[in-house]
This record gives structure tokens, sequence and C-alpha cells, in this order.
């Protein structure tokens, strides 16, 4: 079943490159940089603030492609691959793979460029992270992932500040029984497209 899932995903970005409105050209790559610290929470406590952290800290090098531009540029499609290292009391290397969508047009984009980003995609611990297990109980090496960006930054800046949720997960029992592994992190960073 699972093969199916990639196989789909590979379709439709394969479907999205051929009907793009406008050839690839010119900041269609990003570099982001971005640090965080985990949460002890579900991720509705981490998105309103009411979240707890522990001592663990990531850093994380991502670089992105957009494959596919519409509406004038106002919603994009891109994938991103990443590096991460953990801090403190969890030191595993991990690996994401997320395909995303994002919307760059806003009614304020004259005075503060801002983007909204939603992805998912497959993630991969190098060793089960051990604050996944502390809060959980159990983990895998391989769990979905998501995130959830805003960035902010001058009109006509290749440079933006980037906010983060970074969530690995079971994906409601698609990998991992609900409830049992995963992480949510909250970070910050900067993001220079190219």
């Amino acid at each position: 079943m699972a093969k199916y899932r990639v196989i789909a995903v590979f379709i439709l970005i394969a479907a999205l490159m051929a009907v793009a409105e406008e050839p690839m050209a010119g900041q269609d790559f990003a570099v982001t940089v971005y640090a965080g610290r985990m949460t002890d929470s579900d991720f509705g406590d981490t998105l309103i603030g009411q979240a707890d952290f522990v001592d663990a800290y990531v850093l994380v090098g991502a670089l992105a492609w957009t494959f596919a531009h519409f509406y004038e540029n106002a919603l994009s499609f891109e994938i991103e691959g990443q590096v991460g290292k953990w801090f403190g009391d969890q030191h595993n290397w991990e690996f994401n793979l997320p395909v995303a969508v994002r919307w760059s047009k806003f009614p304020w984009g004259n005075y503060v460029a801002t983007s909204l980003a939603y992805g998912l995609g497959p993630s991969y611990a190098a060793e089960e992270p051990e604050e996944e297990i502390e809060l959980n109980n159990s983990t895998k090496k391989f769990l979905v992932y998501w995130f959830g960006e805003l960035t902010l930054g001058p009109p006509e800046s290749n440079w933006a500040a980037s906010l983060r949720i970074h969530h690995r997960s079971g994906a409601f029992g698609l990998v991992e029984e609900q409830g049992r592994g995963g992480s949510n992190t909250v970070a910050v960073g900067v993001k220079y497209r190219f």
C-alpha cells in the first residue's frame, strides 16, 4: 500500500511540473537554516504557544527547489531536502524530504513580503531519537515529517525570517501506532532565495 502512495506522489509532482504556468527561472531555489527546541506537548498546544519545552535542540540546513508556479507566483510547489542535527538530550542526525505548497501573495506584500507554507514527506533518524522515546514510550527511525512555515522579510529582498513548526509523527497510524513516536519543535531561522 505504501508503494502506491509513493508512486501517486511522483505522478502528482510530474503533473504539476507539466502544467506550471511559468518557466523555471530565477529564485526557484532557497536555502533555509533554522534552529529549534522540542516541546513535550501535542501539536495543538505547540501551535498556540502553550507548549512546555524539553532539553532537545535541532539545527537544520535545508535546500528547496520550486518546481511549479501558479497565479502569477502567488501559489507554488517545492521539494525540500533537509539535514538536521540534534543536541542536548537527543543526539541523532535527521533527514527529511517534504514536498510543500506555498502561498506568497498578501495585501501587505508591498510593506512586508510574507509567505505561508506546508510541507509533508518522509523523515529518517539515523538512530531512534531519545526524547521521542521518553515522550511517547517508543518511536521509529522512519516516520512522517511535516512542517508549517511563515516567512517575513523586506519587499523585493531575497532574505526572509522563517518561523517553523518541525514535526515528526506516525501519521495517524500510517507508519506507527497513533500516540507512539514523534515530536513537535518550534524553530526560527533565515531563508535566502536565489
